[in-house]
């Protein structure tokens, strides 16, 4: 039978018996009180009776429209064992089938509606108002705080009008009844007028949180709302008119209101942290959310601005450790994809992220910014994956962190356990660009070829300018041999980013496709450009091994050990060097940068 059947059924077992239509579980004739998702678990696993149920059938089928994590259907079960009065070791009712799912065990007998109508009657009454009372707090609510609009045309801020978004999203991720949108996904808002429920729609969520702010001189003035995506209902609003010095006051309350107004109750540490100061400086914390605004533009100009504001931030505040492991996320991702020697600028990125580390071990941000620049430039893989699954075990929502966790554990050659965590990452983020673009790269690591065209176009449905997506799709085509398509991804990057790395790519895709005087005439450029522009030797080897070239390939390589290459992580996994697995001298390069741990 499969899951979601309607109309109404009667189960008993043992001292039990169920109605699915009137929501009602007896015991001996009397109600046994049951919490909504928990009712539709056991409804779920009657329905199915003696089969074995997998997680992520249960789990869509209880949550069709939100994301959850195993964790929440394990509470479900947990709190119907109780219900049903399993001690803990017995399962007498439900079979717990590690990592697969849950068959419940116990003799069910269907019985017909009519028999059961008279008894089931006399408690609809009791069954409902229990359910009104225990609704509010059943399953996850998803939400997605839109960037805030001027109240004025001529007294826009786009930097505060997305930052207090940004900060808000970072208070609400705190509480574990919320599945928040990141930054990422909500940027896109910041200058179109959309109405609130079309966009939360968009955004996949239940309720989003918009509004307007200004500010005039040293006073702020927010004007902020909770909607019902489904009906359009406004669920809570508020006015503050305050000195932006009490900015923070005002991004408490709003976070106070919306948790009352979506959450029964926060538990003592929630409430610590949704109302949390990293700065109690209102100008450093403009300067931070500035440097988040450029961060996630995600370019090599939004990241050498982010680290201006985000040194600005630590001018004021040195003990700001946000705005540390912002500065920190800006030099590796120019470290990994700008024009920087790794050499030069990769010191810094470890340097900061160990500041941040220092002054505040409890945010998720400080232990994704240490794994990420353990994993693209110290090649320490075992610290790496420590703070990665700090960072989640920290904040189980930071998409970044699964994002980034991910992208290591595909170059570490566990690709099962990249795609798991990859997947996990955009049910987090079902819209963010970059995650969608890097989920094709790492099935292209995994020899996936098709399902990363696939991921990579579903990339493009949402912005056919995304630079990084046209890139890996690139890849994937020019593995399968289709250069003509490749080359025109290639091109279309070209024209979208002037990155040296697009123009090796490019001249490894004429030598492939055995165009030589082409990828020639490439490599001359490249060579005219690196006086002043750092060339990645780690891709400039890839050119010469598709050249056949194979020596000059590895002497590349070793260049590239010796520059810190932040790319060389994946050099073991990389379908590009597949010519050169067999060659004097890769082995050794290989061992070089096959990190500790």
């Amino acid at each position: 039978m499969a899951l979601g059947k309607k109309g109404r059924s009667v189960y008993e077992f043992g001292p039990f018996r169920l109605d699915s239509s009137e929501r009602l579980l007896l015991r001996g004739g009397q109600p046994v009180q049951l919490a909504p998702k928990v009712f539709d678990t056991l409804s779920a696993l009657l329905e199915n009776s003696g089969r074995l149920v997998d997680k992520d059938e249960l789990m869509a089928t209880l949550w069709p429209d939100t994301f959850v994590e195993e964790a929440t259907l394990a509470r479900n079960i947990s709190d119907l064992r109780k219900a049903l009065g399993e001690s803990t070791g017995t399962q007498k009712f439900i079979q717990t089938v590690p990592k697969r799912g849950y068959r419940f065990t116990a003799d069910v007998r269907c019985i017909r509606p009519e028999d059961a109508t008279l008894v089931i009657e006399r408690y609809t009454r009791s069954r409902v108002v229990f359910e009104e009372h225990l609704e509010p707090n059943a399953g996850l609510r998803s939400i997605a705080v839109l960037p805030f609009r001027p109240i004025s045309a001529e007294g826009g801020d786009e930097y505060l009008e997305l930052g207090i978004a940004d900060a808000l999203i970072t208070r609400l991720s705190n509480i574990n009844q919320l599945v928040v949108r990141p930054t990422s996904s909500v940027r896109k808002y910041n200058n179109i007028e959309q109405e609130s429920a079309e966009a939360g729609r968009e955004l996949r969520v239940g309720h989003v949180i918009d509004g307007s702010i200004q500010r005039a001189g040293e006073r702020i003035r927010v004007i902020a709302q909770l909607v019902s995506v489904e009906d359009g209902r406004l669920l809570w609003a508020g006015k503050f008119d305050e000195r932006f010095t009490d900015i923070f006051s005002v991004e408490d309350a709003i976070s106070e209101q919306v948790a009352n107004a979506l959450v029964v109750k926060l538990t003592g540490e929630e409430k610590r942290l949704i109302t949390r100061r990293d700065t109690d400086d209102a100008e450093a914390h403009r300067l931070y959310l500035k440097g988040r605004f450029y961060w996630n533009k995600r370019t090599c100009d939004g990241y050498e601005k982010g680290i201006e504001h985000f040194n600005q931030a630590i001018g004021i505040d040195a003990s700001y450790a946000l705005a540390h492991a912002g500065l920190a996320d800006c030099y590796s991702m120019l470290g990994r994809f700008g024009l920087v020697k790794p050499a030069e600028i990769m010191p810094k990125a470890v340097s900061s992220a160990a500041t941040a580390l220092q002054l505040d071990d409890t945010l998720a941000e400080s232990h994704a910014s240490t794994a990420l620049a353990s994993h693209i430039y110290a090649w320490d893989w075992a610290l790496a994956e420590r703070h990665y699954r700090r960072s989640i075990e920290v904040n189980p929502r930071f998409a970044t962190a699964h994002h980034w966790y991910a992208v290591f554990l595909a170059e570490m050659g566990r690709a099962e356990d990249a795609l798991s965590e990859i997947r996990h990452a955009q049910r987090l983020d079902p819209v963010s660009l970059i995650i969608g673009a890097d989920s094709g790269m790492i099935l292209y690591l995994a020899r996936d070829y098709d399902g990363a065209v696939e991921q990579c176009r579903a990339a493009l449905d949402m912005d056919p300018n995304y630079f990084r997506a046209r890139m890996w799709l690139g890849c994937a085509y020019e593995q399968r041999g289709l250069y003509e398509k490749a080359l025109a991804e290639y091109e279309t990057a070209k024209s979208l980013d002037q990155s040296p790395y697009v123009l090796e790519w490019l001249a490894r895709l004429f030598a492939v496709s055995g165009n030589i005087p082409a990828a020639r005439a490439v490599l001359d450029e490249l060579t005219r450009l690196s006086p002043g522009v750092y060339v990645d030797s780690y891709y400039l080897a890839s050119v010469y091994a598709a050249l056949g070239q194979k020596q000059k390939a590895i002497a590349l390589l070793e260049r590239a050990c010796e520059e810190r290459s932040c790319w060389l992580s994946r050099l073991r996994v990389d379908p590009i060097f597949d010519s050169l697995r067999l060659a004097p001298g890769f082995e050794r390069v290989s061992m070089k940068a096959g990190g500790t741990g």
